[in-house]
């Protein structure tokens, strides 16, 4: 069974191969155009993500006994983090508190923006409630 620190170290493996920070950036801004986003009448005021500057949006609930992660925007790099927590969470059936760890472990708050790292933390805490609610 997939675990969140199986996908951790297979996103650190991936992201360690691309190089420095803006090589890496362009492999998340990759994911985020693969991705398979929200469709336009999923993208509901209640799955937006606030203090971004682009529209973001998150959905986060559970499907039978695993949590599903989707989310769209129109921004480059939100579609990106997006795409990262879909690699890290989505399809789970056990999130737990691990969630604040990923900023530290794949050294992400010191290559965001203060903004981009309010935002990241929002979706994160986003998962966790979701997490708080499992079945």
């Amino acid at each position: 069974m997939d675990s969140l620190e199986s996908r951790m170290a297979s996103v650190m493996e991936e992201m360690t191969l691309a190089g420095d920070w803006t090589d890496r950036y362009r492999l998340l801004v990759e994911w985020g155009e693969r991705d398979d986003p929200l469709s336009e009448d999923e993208r509901r005021p209640e799955f937006q993500i606030p203090g971004c500057s682009s529209p973001l949006w998150l959905r986060v609930r559970w499907r039978g006994h695993a949590v599903e992660v989707k989310g769209a925007s129109p921004g480059l790099f939100p579609r990106a983090l997006v795409a990262l927590l879909v690699r890290l969470f989505d399809g789970l059936d056990e999130v737990c508190g691990a969630c604040p760890a990923v900023l530290d472990s794949l050294d992400l708050r010191r290559h965001l923006s203060l903004t981009r790292g309010l935002v990241l933390e929002r979706m994160l805490e986003r998962i966790r409630n979701c997490a708080r609610t499992a079945p």
